[in-house]
């Protein structure tokens, strides 16, 4: 499918089927699609948590204002992003770049993000 067919057949679904259950496969297909999403800088600042506790998605429910999806869907993913993730170990962004490259973009890291934290926030929403 080309993107543009994509785009044009994209469907926002609202309502699911809570008698479907999805296979272990399909789960793990659906991660592994999900984990090659691209970052910024392939920081990877993301965690996918499964829940499947019954309870927790009612408590994950009302914090989504009440949307049905959160307990109907047959998965629930939960997207949690680290705003630290630039800190840590910032020269393996550049560590395939000229030296003297590394040594100036490594330490303008730390000056970009530290003590920001909307600048934080803003880069887990994009990335």
């Amino acid at each position: 499918m080309d993107t543009f067919e994509a785009i044009r057949t994209r469907r926002a679904v609202k309502h699911y089927d809570p008698a479907h259950k999805m296979t272990d496969a399909e789960v793990q297909r659906l991660l592994e699609a999900a984990l090659l999403a691209p970052t910024s800088f392939n920081i990877q600042n993301w965690r996918f948590v499964l829940v499947t506790d019954p309870k927790q998605r009612e408590r994950l429910q009302a914090a989504a204002w009440n949307q049905s999806q959160v307990t109907e869907a047959s998965l629930l993913f939960v997207l949690c992003a680290d705003l630290n993730s630039w800190a840590k170990e910032p020269e393996r962004y550049w560590r395939d770049g000229p030296p003297e490259v590394r040594q100036m973009l490594v330490p303008m890291i730390g000056t970009f993000y530290e003590g920001r934290d909307q600048v934080q926030r803003d880069e887990a929403m994009r990335s």
